[in-house]
């Protein structure tokens, strides 16, 4: 039911990113994707993003002229070109054919699809078929009627119209071309589009106009028929059986009979119209040698002076008792809209004037028109009377308008306001006195108890019936009221001029602001749904909030309200509903809700706010991965490292596309859906090794969602130092190299040890060659000294200092006995040092001692050994004991090492005093980790035990 002025209209030009503004081919292919053929190559199409072929593949032709395109069954995209030949992109992959491929021509004027595979191509050569891999090619030698085509097309039969630059058209029915003759077609004239319908109806464009062919009949329709041009470019098919004809001087419509047209005039961005198309949410794309132009269904019907308003200044709107649409202008006259067209009256057919202020409904049928220099009263169209100062009215310039529960009608005027009985004969007019009067009255409205309150210039006024007073809020008078509205509890509602909205009920005011949720605070009218939704009309357009949501803020149940706007980029126009007229707002009896704006009317059906369009589809477009361009079918597996990817994906959903909203995850990495708003790009860096899913889901403007939508899936392979096995490993590789360097610490140990012995040995070998050398020869002569004295004091003085050098002889081979110890074993060192000690006693010396070998580090042996060397001494020296036991032995935890006599004893366990033997004893056993423990007590002889732990018996 809408005129082609009343559709949304887009345009995208050069400024809006199409590389190139010359459009002659539009396609839809069916994973959504727009396809424009431009002077300059293909360029796809998202709503959002223009792409050119060759950013898409690498191989694709550059700076070719694309005349037409078309998609085969498999899903393949054809486009011909001029002077370039014809390209096939199938699974990425790109062909191209030529005149030495087959072809008749390199300049293709058309591209068609046969549901069977077939593809034909239009030339200036004659007609080429792919079929099954071959190009065959048609020319008048097989009865066409001309080699330059222009134009084919297949009918629902499957048959095969071809037309160009001929009079006639010619018919392919599986095996031969027959000839069909157009008899209302000018010989001169040719053929440029054909469209076959599902009817059976062929239609026609040529150079003469355009040709209704049905049946065998033929009817050709001109500008004289409502075309806006003779000379037809392109034809296509609408989803309601119209058809649009696109032309040099615009485009126009046939439906139903009727040709309607949409010149540059109406805002077409260019005259020539190369090409039309209508997608799957039913967009219609016409693209002109100036730009790309689309055409939809909006939400709500504009009504502008292109409709038949005599003026986009619009003032009240209301509907009559008989179901017509009343609009009052602001200097153009009253207006009708019967459904179809807008009928005006003016000063001419007897109005008091044009400019027209306020609306009401008479119940007898009539209509009250409220100027700015009198009343009047209309009844079936014509005026029937006029009320002015001269009849009673406060001011010639009435404002406002309201007719209460009694019939009587309010009349808010610049001077006051007045009541008229309707009822009486002539209408008598009642002027109200007190504060309101000679006060300018804008608003006029009434409550559920029948009061009626009155909006004046700095205040509102009640009337109930008696008396007028003042209303006050919190002791101030409310300013600003403009509209007021009586739901259908009986409360009254008052819309501020920048004061927010009111409620009054039972007595009591609230109040709402921008703050509370309220999406404007100068309001200029309001009505209801039936949905109980109110409806606004404001400074900023038009918003809806339930009544029950400002119910329950009112009373304290909720903290704020949610308000709904109309948006104005839905209709791509400057939205600013109307202050000061009354009504600014009206609700129709087929619940229509109509505004009127600062740009003609609004009108909607709140019904149907959500279009029944299919949900998006979503797509994953390309994705960089450290950087680098990637199909997202090519990155199944990534290589290690590469852990930077940014994902591209869109919604092509073409009704309102920056506003579809999307969501994406990262399945292994997101835990929650990522909320991306209308962005369309993904951002993830320093990926960890795994296996991932990226998926994005999107909604539409209607909130209808693809909550399947595209996915790409693919993994990340690891570095070896990231896999599983890299870190036991490298424990192990630790553990070993720890081993190893004890080994080597150990064999390093005793290689320094062997140096040490050998050096001892040494010191041995000349302590023995020259120190007990030489003590043993100066005992020896003393000795001999001392046989020759005669004095027995001297003799045994004598006697004394060789016993003493004795001693020291035999303390000096002990330690030369010692030096030796470290190379002999354990068990052998200690056996030595005992020999030696008490080999010159009277002591009986009893060994119990293990000759395993010990593994043990020469520092424990030679420790171990000077340990068993003191308790033996001590033994001899100082316990007077008769019988001295050593023993060794080894056990799987332990080495026990333990001198035992049968002594004195003693009783101090530390000693006496000066006196460090058992001192350096615990010192070696703690140097070397061992545990020394001392028996003992008077009389009972003593105990030495040393402990040594180790690990089954290894030492080392």
């Amino acid at each position: 039911t809408r005129t082609l002025t009343q559709y949304v209209h887009r345009i995208w030009q050069v400024q809006q990113g199409l590389p190139e503004s010359s459009i002659y081919a539009i396609l839809q292919s069916r994973d959504g994707y727009l396809w424009l053929g431009t002077q300059t190559g293909l360029v796809r199409f998202d709503g959002v993003r223009f792409t050119p072929l060759e950013n898409i593949y690498a191989s694709a032709p550059t700076n070719v002229w694309i005349r037409g395109i078309a998609q085969d069954p498999e899903g393949a995209l054809w486009f011909g070109t001029n002077e370039s030949g014809v390209f096939r992109i199938s699974s990425g992959q790109i062909a191209h054919f030529s005149v030495k491929d087959g072809l008749p021509s390199d300049t293709a004027q058309c591209v068609v699809a046969a549901s069977n595979g077939d593809v034909w191509i239009c030339t200036i050569n004659g007609l080429a078929r792919f079929s099954s891999g071959k190009i065959v090619s048609y020319t008048t030698a097989n009865g066409l009627a001309t080699n330059t085509l222009r134009a084919a097309a297949i009918d629902p039969s499957g048959k095969v119209w071809v037309g160009g630059e001929s009079a006639d058209l010619n018919v392919w029915n599986g095996s031969a071309f027959e000839s069909v003759p157009l008899a209302t077609l000018p010989h001169d004239a040719g053929v440029r589009a054909i469209l076959p319908s599902p009817d059976g109806t062929l239609w026609i464009g040529t150079t003469a106009g355009l040709i209704e062919r049905s049946n065998g009949k033929e009817r050709l329709l001109t500008t004289t028929d409502g075309l806006a041009d003779n000379w037809i470019l392109s034809l296509a098919a609408s989803s309601d059986g119209s058809v649009w004809i696109a032309t040099r001087s615009g485009y126009s419509r046939w439906r139903n009979g009727e040709i309607d047209s949409f010149r540059p005039q109406d805002g077409l961005s260019q005259s020539t119209v190369y090409a039309m198309y209508q997608d799957r949410e039913g967009s219609l794309w016409v693209g002109t040698k100036h730009g790309l132009n689309q055409f939809l269904d909006g939400r709500a019907i504009p009504y502008t002076t292109n409709e038949g308003l005599p003026t986009n200044d619009t003032g009240p709107v209301i509907q009559d008792a008989g179901g017509k649409v009343w609009i009052g202008t602001l200097g153009a006259g009253l207006t009708r809209y019967d459904g179809r067209r807008f009928t005006v009256r003016t000063v001419r057919d007897g109005l008091a004037s044009n400019w027209i202020n306020a609306l009401s409904v008479d119940p007898a049928g009539g209509l009250w028109v409220g100027t700015d220099r009198g009343l009047n009263l209309l009844r079936d169209g014509a005026v029937k009377g006029t009320w002015t100062v001269a009849q009673g009215l406060p001011s010639n310039r009435v404002n406002s308008l309201f007719e209460d529960r009694s019939g009587a009608l309010w009349v808010g005027t610049d001077g006051g306001v007045a009541r008229l009985d309707t009822r009486a004969k002539g209408g008598r007019i009642e002027r109200q006195s007190g504060a309101i009067r000679s006060t300018p009255v804008v608003a006029i409205g009434e409550d559920g108890a029948g009061n009626v309150y009155l909006a004046a210039a700095n205040s509102v006024f009640r009337w109930d019936g008696r008396k007028t007073v003042e209303l006050l809020q919190n002791g101030s008078p409310l300013r600003g009221v403009d509209a007021f509205f009586r739901d259908r509890d009986g409360n009254l509602w008052m819309g501020m001029l920048g004061g927010g909205l009111r409620l009054l009920r039972n007595g009591e005011f609230s109040s709402f602001y921008i703050r509370d949720g309220l999406f404007d605070t100068e309001i200029y009218g309001i009505v209801t749904d039936d949905q109980d939704r109110m409806w606004m009309a404001c400074s900023k357009g038009i918003f809806f909030v339930p009544r029950q949501e400002l119910l329950s803020f009112a009373a304290g149940k909720i903290k704020r309200i949610a308000s709904t706007p109309y948006s104005p980029t839905d209709a791509l126009r400057v939205i600013e509903c109307k202050a000061g007229v009354q009504p600014a707002a009206s609700v129709t009896r087929d619940d229509h809700l109509w505004f009127s704006t600062i740009r003609g009317l609004i009108m909607f059906d709140p019904q149907h706010l959500q279009r029944n369009v299919p949900p998006p589809p979503i797509v994953i477009e390309d994705v960089t991965v450290n950087g680098e361009d990637q199909v997202p079918s090519k990155i199944a597996r990534l290589a290690p490292g590469q852990k930077n990817l940014e994902v591209r994906y869109t919604g092509l959903s073409y009704l309102a596309p920056t506003r579809i909203t999307f969501k994406y995850m990262l399945e292994g990495f997101d835990k929650n859906w990522i909320n991306a708003g209308t962005r369309r790009e993904a951002f993830y860096t320093n990926l960890p090794p795994g296996t991932y899913r990226f998926r994005v889901a999107g909604c539409n403007i209607d909130g209808v969602c693809n909550e399947a939508g595209a996915l790409a899936d693919f993994t990340l392979a690891s570095h070896y130092y990231q896999r599983i096995w890299f870190f036991p490993m490298l424990a192990a590789l630790l553990g070993a190299g720890v081993w190893l360097a004890y080994r080597m610490r150990v064999h390093r140990l005793r290689e320094h040890f062997h140096l040490i012995l050998t050096e001892r040995n040494r010191i041995a070998r000349e302590l023995h060659d020259t120190l007990i050398q030489g003590l043993s020869g100066i005992t020896m002569e003393m000795q001999a000294l001392a046989g020759r004295m005669r004095s027995a004091e001297e003799r045994g003085s004598l006697e004394d200092i060789i016993r003493d050098a004795g001693t020291c002889l035999r303390e000096t081979r002990r330690s030369v006995a010692g030096l030796r110890s470290g190379g002999s074993g354990l068990a052998s060192a200690i056996e030595q040092a005992a020999r030696q000690i008490t080999e010159a006693k009277d002591i009986r010396l009893k060994l119990r001692l293990e000759k395993k070998p010990s593994g043990l580090a020469p520092d424990v042996e030679y420790n171990l050994v000077r340990i068993a060397q003191e308790a033996v001494t001590n033994s001899v020296k100082h316990s007077g004991a008769r019988n001295v036991e050593v023993a060794l032995d080894f056990t799987p935890k332990a080495l026990h090492l333990s001198v035992k006599d049968d002594g004195s004893g003693f009783a101090d366990a530390n000693g006496k005093h000066g006196h460090y033997g058992l001192i350096g004893m615990k010192e070696r056993a703690t140097h070397i980790g061992a545990a020394l423990e001392l028996a003992t007590a008077p009389g009972r002889g003593t105990t030495v035990s040393v402990v040594l732990p180790g690990q089954n018996g290894n030492h080392e």
